[in-house]
């Protein structure tokens, strides 16, 4: 199947623009070139008998019963068939999401290449954030730089670098950066759990009303499935499916000695290499009369004109909580004029 050509899309649609007079924006929910959708940290979250002020000795780590954090990134790049260079450096939180402050710690955890985002052999950019000494001295900053101290919890941050290898690595112009937070908690208070990243039972499906909702066939366009197919400007509503106990209730110590129980709210990122979203995001936490907000999203197929003959678009969905858990799903359509 013929991807659509978002160069030539995008050179007609500034053409439009200056023909009438006016600017325009690009759709940030439509991907179109190089960028980080998401980030992944597994396991997202460690309580730990850490006191922020009293930080053990780099050579008891293992007191501390600390695990290695697999972090893996999600990156798209669908108007280009290149390679791609990736490196990971984890530090203390910045404002800027990057590790670039030279009087602060921070230190490699992994490189590597990715063939091509979209390629049958796209591998994806993964490191892991390792129990060792040099851990314990980024913990360190990142305690003494935080406002409260360390108070219940302390975070990590993983950057994430991608340059193209046909750009500028040298000077890093082309490069597009992201970021993960790891967060490590002390056992306050005692019943404190950590945190998992959230997961879904499907994504239903209807294409108009009335519909008898139908699981969305997951997976990559590159891998030969059977995709969902539509006609152009078709309306596709999806809906997440949440299992049961996926909201984990949790709770935080308070300034007082005491603490505070709460219910995740879980939040929906909706992306798409082609046509457009009613909402680019839904879920979030309850209004003030106590309602829930949706969940779901229609995705609006290109129309015909936009197209040359059957079209494969990627669509994307980034489920988070507020909690540092994040997971995503991939799924491909396919439509035919």
């Amino acid at each position: 199947m013929r991807a659509r050509r978002p160069t030539l899309v995008i050179a007609a649609a500034a053409l439009a623009a200056l023909a009438a007079g006016c600017g325009s924006f690009e759709d940030p929910t439509i991907v179109i070139d190089l960028r980080a959708l998401a980030m992944t940290a597994e396991p997202p979250e460690q309580v730990v008998a850490l006191d922020p002020t009293n930080p053990p000795d780099p050579g008891n780590l293992d007191e501390l019963g600390l695990v290695d954090v697999e972090v893996c990134g999600l990156i798209a790049d669908p108007g280009a068939d290149r390679a791609l260079d990736w490196t990971m450096t984890v530090c203390g939180p910045r404002g800027n999401r990057r590790c670039d402050d030279p009087d602060r710690p921070s230190y490699p955890i992994g490189s590597g290449r990715v063939v091509d985002p979209e390629g049958a052999d796209r591998a994806l950019p993964c490191a892991t954030v390792a129990v060792e000494p040099g851990l314990l001295v980024v913990l360190e900053d990142a305690i003494r730089e935080d406002p409260l101290g360390g108070f219940g919890q302390v975070d990590l941050q993983v950057e994430l670098k991608v340059t193209p290898v046909d750009g500028d690595a040298g000077g890093g112009h082309d490069a597009i950066y992201a970021a993960k937070r790891v967060r490590y908690a002390a056992q306050l208070p005692a019943e404190r759990t950590a945190n998992h990243n959230p997961t879904l039972d499907r994504i239903d499906y209807t294409l108009a009303d009335g519909d008898t909702p139908t699981p969305l066939p997951l997976g990559r366009c590159v891998d030969g499935g059977a995709p969902l197919v539509v006609a152009p400007g078709d309306r596709l509503t999806l809906e997440p499916i949440e299992p049961d106990g996926v909201r984990e209730d949790y709770v935080v110590p308070t300034f007082d000695g005491g603490s505070r129980m709460f219910t995740e709210t879980l939040t929906y990122q909706w992306l798409a290499t082609d046509g457009g979203w009613t909402r680019g995001s839904s879920g979030g936490p309850r209004d003030a009369s106590g309602t829930p907000p949706p969940l779901d999203s229609t995705w609006k197929a290109p129309p015909a004109a936009d197209l040359d003959g059957p079209t494969d678009v990627t669509l994307w969905l980034v489920q988070r909580d507020e909690r540092l858990g994040e997971a995503w799903y991939e799924a491909c359509v396919r439509v035919e004029p």
